[in-house]
């Protein structure tokens, strides 16, 4: 099924401008990351891995380097762009295609599914993000591993900054957030500077708790194999950055 255009925040927002924003997270972050995951995982070359939604492809890049084959899957053509750019910078062939996360355009069942850095709770619907995490256990085989990475929203709420203001390469942004306890999403007032001309684009989403989504991998037939609260695979705990679940089928 072909991508679905949106008028939404997320079908707008993933590009150049956003690229400079997480410049920090970086190629090296992803395979750092991937190697330990190999590693846990005792991941073998000839693996197929599905990394959704892909971005500009450094985890794609970084399982490919490792043997595996991959495909990686996004809403943004800009980032897609990217990430065949960088898989032609190192020879490598993982295989890019643009797809909506709720309607992935993909039938094949694949060893490891990835969900990296915080790309789930995109949608206002509750129903859209249930139905984005069914597209991703849909598309794992039977003994398959789910990896969803999520920011912990307990280490958010506690060590919250409400704005922060940088210079960029070429201009300047700024970041405003809040949060929606109500909704449990946190909200981000984007503000970049180029020159004379301003850009603004609003980011919102939604945050899960460890047990809601340890639920929702239960609910869909699949068994928590353990949760990481961070890239460098040291175990869960409450004040952790990061919720790493990892789920079996």
């Amino acid at each position: 099924m072909c991508a679905k255009e949106s008028s939404e925040w997320y079908a707008r927002w993933f590009d150049e401008d956003y690229l400079a924003l997480y410049a920090h997270r970086d190629v090296k972050e992803a395979q750092d990351f991937v190697e330990i995951i190999w590693a846990s995982l005792e991941l073998r070359p000839g693996i197929t891995v599905a990394d959704v939604p892909c971005g500009a492809g450094r985890h794609s890049l970084a399982f490919a380097q490792k043997g595996a084959r991959v495909i990686g899957v996004d809403l943004s053509s800009i980032m897609l762009a990217r990430a065949e750019e960088v898989a032609e910078v190192y020879s490598l062939p993982p295989l890019f295609v643009r797809g909506d996360i709720r309607h992935l355009p993909l039938a094949a069942e694949y060893d490891v599914v990835a969900n990296i850095f915080s790309s789930l709770g995109y949608f206002d619907s509750e129903a859209d993000n249930h139905a984005a995490f069914s597209e991703l256990v849909r598309i794992l085989a039977p003994g398959g591993i789910l990896i969803l990475d999520v920011i912990n929203p307990n280490y958010l709420r506690s060590h919250f900054i409400a704005h922060t203001h940088r210079e960029t390469r070429d201009g300047e942004m700024s970041e405003r957030r809040e949060l929606d306890r109500e909704r449990k999403r946190v909200i981000k007032h984007i503000e970049i500077q180029h020159g004379s001309v301003t850009r603004k684009i609003s980011e919102s989403v939604r945050l899960y708790e460890s047990q809601e989504l340890e639920q929702m991998a239960e609910d869909r037939g699949l068994s928590v194999v353990e949760l990481w609260g961070d890239y460098d695979g040291k175990p869960f705990v409450p004040q952790s950055p990061r919720l790493i679940l990892f789920a079996r089928k």
